[in-house]
This record gives structure tokens, C-alpha cells and sequence, in this order.
């Protein structure tokens, strides 16, 4: 039941590593189309707040662009002025060719280990050819058995985004700001000292 609407994260953790269907905790068994009625109350009742909150994301997100714009390893987004992301998260492009050749696996190591346990490599991100819900669909629907997915060579460009894309949070209230500190902190203290973790 969880793979009907409560994949990605739930289900990473409540659906057992060695399940038959654990390969299809990120897609589920297609798009999520659907709304709880709590959440849609819940909606609601946010709502007007949604301003305060993405002028909020907007500062949080601005003061981690400048803590770590020039930080060896890592690029920060540049949206173009006219633009107003919604700060949802904030993704970095990571270069393990300016870090010595750290894997970027063993890079949020380290940063988990300083406490930014919430940064992370997106799952969502990943070439959709990618996923067993697109390449081999048979085990969900079964009228989808034969189903030959897309060549492994299709989604080059896709997959290497994925590979060297780290995603932060991004809080909105002006509280928050000390976890937004610590956690480009984490990361500029792991950048230099890289040369230590590739030992």
C-alpha cells in the first residue's frame, strides 16, 4: 500500500532492503495524485502564510549561496535575476575534480558526520529510464512484463547531473538561521579538509 502514495522517503525506510519491491521505493507504482483530506485542510489553513514563507526561504537560501560561493567543490545556484525560485531546497553542483577525486558518497559522509545528517544525494533526480517503475515495470504491472525500457546510454546528460547534484534544506524562519550556519559550515570545513578523506 505504501508504493500507492507514500513512497520516496517512507518508503526507503519502511519497506525492507531485501523486499522484491524495495527497487521501486522511489517511483512508487507511478505519480502520486492524490491529496489526504488533513493535508488538504492543513493546505488551507498555510495558505496565507505562503508569502512570509518564501520571502523567508529567499533570505535562508541567499545567506547559504554566499556562505559557500567559492568553496572548492561546489557550485551554487545562479537564477536569473527576473526569477523567484521557491527555495524548496537548495541543490549545489558538486566537483570531486577540485576536491582530490572524493567520491561524492564519501563527501556527505563526512558532512553527515558534522551534523548536516538532512543534505543528501536526491533520488528524485535520478534519469527516470533509471528507475525499475520505467525499465522493468512487470513486478507492479504485470501487463507491462515484456516491456523493453530505454538503453542504458539514453539518459548520459541526465545521469551525470544526478551524479554531482547535493541537495541542503532550506528553512524560512529567521530562527532557523543557526541550522543554515551550521550546516554550510559542514560543508566548507569537509571541502577543506578533503585531502584527509581521500587518504
Amino acid at each position: 500500500m505504501l508504493l500507492h502514495g507514500q513512497y520516496n522517503k517512507r518508503c526507503r525506510r519502511e519497506i525492507p532492503a531485501d523486499h522484491q519491491l524495495a527497487p521501486y521505493a522511489v517511483t512508487g507504482m507511478g505519480l502520486k495524485l492524490r491529496i489526504h483530506p488533513l493535508a488538504a485542510a492543513l493546505a488551507h489553513t498555510q495558505l496565507p502564510r505562503l508569502k512570509g514563507y518564501v520571502t523567508g526561504r529567499e533570505a535562508v537560501a541567499a545567506r547559504m549561496r554566499r556562505a559557500l560561493r567559492g568553496v572548492p567543490g561546489i557550485d551554487v545556484p545562479h537564477p536569473p535575476p527576473h526569477a523567484r525560485p521557491a527555495w524548496y531546497a537548495l541543490p549545489l553542483r558538486y566537483h570531486r575534480d577540485q576536491l582530490a577525486g572524493l567520491p561524492v558518497e564519501r563527501f556527505l559522509e563526512a558532512v553527515h558526520a558534522e551534523g548536516a545528517s538532512e543534505v543528501d544525494l536526491p533520488g528524485s533526480t535520478r534519469a527516470l529510464g533509471e528507475h525499475p517503475l520505467f525499465h522493468t515495470p512487470g513486478a507492479l504491472l504485470p501487463g507491462y512484463a515484456d516491456h523493453q525500457g530505454p538503453d542504458a546510454d539514453s539518459f548520459t546528460t541526465a545521469q551525470r547531473v544526478h551524479a554531482s547534484t547535493v541537495k541542503l534544506p532550506v528553512w524560512h524562519h529567521d530562527q532557523d538561521l543557526h541550522l543554515a550556519d551550521a550546516y554550510t559550515a559542514a560543508i566548507i570545513k569537509v571541502a577543506e579538509h578533503h585531502k584527509e578523506l581521500v587518504k
